[in-house]
């Protein structure tokens, strides 16, 4: 009950005003007074929390004196009060989209938000132009998996460090041999982005996604190149570590490191960037 709440509380109701819609659930139709008796509280307060909540689409009152009132049903109300929310986000992204950003800095910046870690790291392989290098943990990698694939099916060369075998459609999947000893150590969950050699999103959450641990992002391009070279090389490390004990060694090193795309035989754009300062 007390999650419920909660989710309630995020969606913009108040605490009496969840109390409120909660107890009509289990309890329709009922008065205010009834309502105030049920919950221990005013009626004067049980009134403006009543006219709110009708307000708001989770409950509907009688058309008398006596103010009954009904609660909505919570797949109508949510249904709605989505389609609301929905509508009033599209109009502040289009009134802000007009807005003069900022001239691009290069800054180091925190992140603190979780939801924000996954849309930074989406909006990231959105404007991915040539390629991407992503380390990831197994539940956070779940999450872009959709992300990834879109970009791959744009051109993106898209190269995975992944801690549990997992197939994403278009990318290179560097498997790590001992995953589950990373996994088991770190507790926790890891994104890790770089575009481009331009751009890099580094993060540490919590095992529940939850929690955001530690988040930097930036757009340095010297970091960031520092940072592609260097998820690339352990990539390819990897890939040789599991081509280990295996027929043919020597020729599927080879080819490995033939595949692998690095300063020296490759267009990065960032690299490109910083030998034109």
């Amino acid at each position: 009950m007390e999650k419920v709440k909660d989710l309630l509380f995020d969606l913009g109701l108040n605490r009496l005003e969840t109390d409120v819609y909660l107890f009509l659930l289990t309890n329709s139709p009922t008065t205010a007074y009834g309502i105030g008796k049920g919950i221990s509280k005013p009626t004067a307060n049980i009134y403006k929390a009543i006219d709110s909540l009708s307000s708001k689409g989770a409950v509907v009152v009688e058309d008398n004196k006596s103010k009954i009132c009904k609660a909505v049903a919570p797949d109508e109300f949510i249904a709605q009060y989505q389609k609301n929310l929905l509508s009033k986000t599209e109009a502040a992204k289009e009134l802000l989209s007009n807005l003069k950003p900022q001239p691009s800095d290069e800054r180091s910046y925190t992140i603190d938000s979780v939801p924000l870690v996954f849309e930074r790291f989406e909006q990231m392989m959105a404007r991915c132009k040539t390629i991407a290098v992503v380390d990831a943990f197994p539940l956070a990698l779940q999450r872009v998996v959709g992300a990834i694939e879109d970009a791959s099916r744009r051109g993106v060369s898209v190269f995975v460090e992944a801690y549990s075998k997992i197939e994403i459609e278009g990318a290179d999947v560097a498997l790590v041999p001992v995953g589950d000893k990373a996994l088991d150590h770190w507790q926790s969950q890891q994104l890790n982005l770089v575009i481009d050699g331009e751009e890099h999103l580094i993060s540490l959450m919590d095992n529940d996604l939850k929690k955001v641990k530690h988040a930097i992002w930036s757009n340095n391009t010297y970091m960031s190149c520092m940072l592609h070279a260097g998820f690339m090389r352990e990539q390819t490390l990897m890939k040789i570590m599991q081509a280990e004990n295996k027929p043919n060694f020597e020729r599927k090193v080879r080819a490995i490191l033939r595949k692998q795309k690095f300063f020296y035989n490759s267009e990065i754009p960032g690299f490109s960037k910083l030998n034109r300062l």
